[in-house]
Parts: C-alpha cells; structure tokens; sequence
C-alpha cells in the first residue's frame, strides 16, 4: 500500500522569546513521518483488500483437502456398499454351498451305508457258496468212492457170475451123469465118480481151492 504523509494543522508557537536558535524557532510544529491510513473520503466506500499470498496456498489446498476428504468418503462409501453387498452374496451362497454339502453328505452316508449292507451280502453269500462248494466236493470225492466201490462189486460180480455158470454148467453135466453114467468134459468116470486129473502142478492148497471152485472134492 503506498505510504502518504499528512500535514498537521499550523500551530503558534505559545510562551516568551527565548535565545533558541532562528533554525529552531519555527512556527510550525514538526510532525514525524510514518505510515498512516488514509481515511475514507467521505461519499466513498471503497476498500482494498490484501490477501496473502501463503493464505491463498493454505485455503486452496484446504479447498483441496475437503473435495479429497469429501471424494474418498464417496469412494469408500461405495466400497463399504460393495463389500457389504459381497458380504451378503458370500454368506448366501455359503449358505446354500452349506446345505449342499449337508445334503452331499447324507447322501454320502447312505450310500455307505448301501454299501455295507450289500458288502454283508456279498460275504454271506461268498460263505454260503464256500459252503455249498465244499459240500459239493465232498458229495463228489463221496460219488467218485461209491464209483470205485460199485466197480469193484461189478468185478466181483462178475467173477461171481462166472462162478455161477460155470457151477450151473458142472451141475447139469452131473445130472447128465447121473442119468446116464457120464462125466462133464475133461473129467473121467471111475467107479460111478469122476475125476478130474490135472497137469498143472500145484500145492495142495491150491488143488483145494480150485477142486471147490470146481464143486468138488480134492482126493486124498
């Protein structure tokens, strides 16, 4: 603001002569210079504002400040709006994930408990086949002895045939005999008895044996 320098009223020197230099004895009073406001004329209503330089910079970066504040409190509204619906979505479908897994679960369960009980099943009807097997075998290790057993007996049986013709076959040749006097073939007829003679040599007991396979009597 340019400095103005304002004169004061003339004033008279008041009191008697004195031996005051003619430098000093002035009839006007000196009024020191300085820095003074200038008053408003009156009519007039008008002022100049001065407005700091370093105050500018503070209250545009307030201004700054505020539309920050003022745009991350939006930001972070939207994000807090954001989050709580995600929150929402994440806890409805946790929920839904939750009764799935529930539902998963039982069905889990059931079918393990499916499983055991065809498992039980599955062992018993393996035990009983075991069984059924067993026996199986044993009626067939039974089958093939009574196989063996009836050869032998059809052998014997045989034999016994044999025997028996060969018996019926001596006995109508002795009554042939006894008829007429006549031994079977092979024998020879010596004092109304025949006798069969062999040329194999044998023990006694053999002879035994085979005279009564003969049906007859070994002589002595």
């Amino acid at each position: 603001m340019a400095q103005s320098v304002v004169y004061a009223d003339l004033k008279f020197a008041a009191g008697p002569s004195s031996t005051i230099p003619e430098d000093d004895d002035s009839p006007y009073e000196n009024v020191p210079l300085g820095p003074v406001t200038a008053e408003p004329s009156p009519g007039r209503w008008t002022r100049r504002w001065h407005i700091p330089r370093a105050l500018l910079a503070a209250s545009l970066l307030l201004l700054l400040l505020v539309v920050a504040v003022v745009a991350l409190g939006a930001c972070y509204w939207q994000v807090s709006r954001s989050l709580q619906d995600t929150s929402r979505e994440h806890t409805a479908e946790q929920g839904r994930l939750s009764q799935e897994l529930r539902a998963r679960e039982q069905s889990l369960e059931q079918t393990q408990l499916e499983l055991a009980q065809a498992r039980e099943k599955l062992q018993r009807a393996w035990y009983d086949g075991n069984i059924t097997q067993l026996e199986l075998e044993r009626r067939n290790a039974e089958l093939r002895h009574t196989q063996q057993e009836l050869a032998v007996l059809q052998k014997e049986m045989q034999v016994v045939q044999g025997k028996l013709n060969t018996s019926e076959s001596t006995v109508s040749s002795l009554r042939a005999c006894m008829n007429t006097d006549c031994c079977p073939r092979g024998w020879v007829l010596y004092k109304s008895k025949c006798l069969y003679i062999s040329v194999t040599k044998k023990t006694w007991q053999e002879s035994q044996q085979h005279c009564s396979g003969k049906f007859a009597r070994l002589l002595v």
